[in-house]
């Protein structure tokens, strides 16, 4: 009796604390967001109007990053405590293990060819490409190995952050190269967050313990995976739509 409450009273002791981390990291997110919405607004003060450079920021990155990171850092921690402390798991290492290195590599290598495949394209756009890599080549290179954990976070040398026209977040990716990077984001949801999201459930299952590190990386897979499957389906069904109206629009007219 005197085990049970206090296996309770830890349980009750672990969601607060939980609870805590999870509300303190929405407040950081938020403060981020401030922060970044009031640099852009004095950039779109600032700078000239007229200009030829557009200076759309996309500030929305400052949630991704953030809680990319965090996500990964949980599956790393997740992994290590199976191995060291979890007996009766032991049997989940493996395949937590297998969907936590193989989506860093598919991701790594993935970005790595879009980032060629831009290099090595002909015309203006690979010249303007390859002149912006030369001189941010140490940006992309921490980029790409970021995108080992998410492929969202290559979206940041296009994300003109906080609206300034930084040359460094400022990379001219072709269409074709974003529309890439979205559907390698939504395959991994399927390869990566939807596999270990599974096996955090049977994690749970089979302990029938809430520690933190579980509890923690359970909210954060729960929020990853249906935020960002639903954001890039809709992405994608906008993308085939764009399209289907540029090819309606491109056929010539049927003389009767």
């Amino acid at each position: 009796m005197f085990d049970l409450s206090r296996k309770e009273n830890k349980s009750d002791q672990i969601l607060t604390l939980g609870a805590i981390y999870i509300i303190a990291f929405v407040g950081f997110l938020v403060i981020c967001w401030i922060i970044a919405h009031f640099f852009s607004c004095i950039a779109k003060c600032c700078l000239r109007k007229g200009s030829q450079d557009n200076y759309e920021p996309n500030n929305f990155i400052i949630f991704t990053i953030p809680c990319i990171l965090v996500d990964f850092i949980l599956d790393i921690l997740f992994v290590k405590l199976i191995l060291r402390h979890e007996k009766e798991v032991e049997q989940l290492f493996l395949p937590s293990l297998v969907f936590l290195i193989g989506p860093i590599f598919i991701n790594i290598v993935f970005s790595v060819v879009i980032i060629i495949r831009n290099v090595s394209k002909e015309g203006p756009d690979g010249t303007n490409f390859r002149n912006w890599i030369n001189r941010n080549t140490g940006t992309t290179a921490i980029t790409t190995v970021l995108a080992g954990a998410d492929m969202t976070m290559l979206n940041l040398l296009t994300s003109n952050f906080s609206g300034f026209g930084l040359r460094r977040f400022n990379a001219p990716f072709s269409e074709k190269s974003k529309e890439l990077i979205l559907y390698g984001c939504l395959v991994g949801s399927f390869v990566e967050d939807l596999p270990q999201f599974a096996i955090q459930i049977i994690y749970k299952l089979k302990t029938g313990e809430i520690k933190l590190v579980p509890f923690l990386l359970l909210v954060t897979s729960s929020i990853k995976l249906l935020v960002g499957m639903i954001y890039r389906i809709y992405k994608v069904i906008h993308i085939v739509h764009t399209d289907s109206e540029e090819n309606e629009s491109s056929e010539p007219p049927i003389n009767v």
